[in-house]
């Protein structure tokens, strides 16, 4: 296209790089970004924009729609995916980067999964192929690009099917935190690591969430309350921790330089390797069995609250910061010695209606029960 038809241009606002004019195709006046803080991006998608124009204006009726050109890879420019997710999405893109958008269909995506990863539990295909290339899809289609797409999850019978290929179950129950083993791990483990599994364990924290808080907006020891920054629809939320956790973040050692001096538990970046080290050698040093930081946290607090102790639902989610009662009960609440609870309770009965039979008072209920009957 001549310089005299290049009517659009380019430049930077804020981070990202925007494009206004004229559209060479049809003489709108736009002003939009261009989702990309990248100049060479940018570029990129101001050629595309020209190119379409080009081919409507020579095919004029008979041209293609954007959306009939848009293909995967374009889509997932605009899509803002974060560190994990954009690493699930590398190999998707090798695959189906220049595959149109309206050829994806949910089959398809649910048999990717399984050649992308023949050996992992469909677990493992919902969250790395399945979430990541709905999520592209539905963001290009907020945009007005394409349209949406539902893809069904993985069900039961597929899970057992692949579960027998692999050899493994997947979904194996986890063991949750409890008082004993908490203060166990406590003794024998480094004191950020004790304060931050007690925070956890006692507030339903993730992992992620826990080490992101910053000392200087998300601490306020003085009140006893610490903020949990944002996460899965849920908003900034500040909590109340318990004084005894209160004196031992006070108590942790700062230091003195790097990103980890801004920490409340001293832990620089994400999920680092070398706390699941630490993690490990606490356990071992207590003798106790290894719980995983989300294990220990996240499942402790929901089966404390529910199994031991006897919380109503809805109270106990709402504290933890869950969705719903039902997405706590289904995954982060465990039975402890049920076969031994259900038994006890059967002979409790037993025993009540014995009671009933010497009183006098059985015969008169059967009666009434046969009586309904007829």
């Amino acid at each position: 296209m001549s310089d005299e038809e290049r009517t659009l241009e380019l430049y930077p606002r804020g981070r990202y790089w925007w494009v206004k004019g004229r559209r060479p195709d049809n003489d709108r006046y736009i002003r939009e970004s261009l989702g990309t803080t990248d100049r060479v991006v940018a570029e990129a998608k101001l050629e595309e924009i020209y190119r379409a124009a080009r081919v409507r204006r020579i095919l004029g009726p008979d041209a293609p729609k954007p959306e009939d050109e848009l293909t995967f890879g374009m889509a997932s420019l605009e899509y803002p995916a974060g560190k994990r997710e954009a690493q699930y999405l590398i190999p998707i893109m090798r695959r189906i980067g220049k595959m149109r958008v309206k050829d994806i269909t949910p089959a398809y995506v649910r048999k990717l999964a399984k050649e992308l990863y023949p050996l992992a539990s469909t677990d493992t295909w919902q969250r790395q192929v399945v979430t990541p290339v709905r999520s592209v899809i539905n963001h290009a289609h907020e945009l007005g690009k394409c349209s949406p797409i539902r893809i069904k999850a993985f069900d039961r019978i597929a899970s057992m099917n692949q579960d027998r290929l692999r050899g493994v179950d997947s979904r194996q129950p986890r063991t949750p935190g409890s008082w004993p083993w908490l203060l166990a791990f406590c003794e024998h483990a480094e004191p950020r690591d004790a304060a931050l599994a007690y925070f956890m364990f006692t507030r339903g924290a993730r992992v992620s969430q826990s080490i992101a808080m910053t000392r200087k907006d998300d601490m306020d020891l003085s009140a006893g309350r610490l903020r949990l920054p944002a996460t899965k629809g849920h908003p900034t939320q500040w909590v109340t921790v318990e004084p005894e956790l209160v004196v031992m973040i006070s108590n942790l050692p700062v230091p003195y330089r790097g990103e980890a001096k801004k920490r409340v538990f001293t832990i620089a970046g994400g999920r680092s390797g070398a706390l699941y080290r630490r993690w490990q050698a606490a356990c071992k040093r207590a003798g106790i069995e290894y719980l995983s930081p989300h294990a220990a946290g996240r499942h402790g607090f929901g089966t404390e609250m529910i199994v031991r102790q006897g919380v109503d639902a809805v109270s106990a989610a709402k504290e933890g910061r869950w969705a719903s009662p039902a997405v706590m009960l289904n995954t982060y609440t465990h039975p402890e010695d049920s076969e031994a609870r259900v038994r006890d309770a059967f002979r409790a009965g037993k025993e009540a209606a014995r009671t009933l039979a010497v009183q006098g008072k059985t015969g008169s209920v059967v009666k009434r029960l046969a009586g309904k009957r007829k």
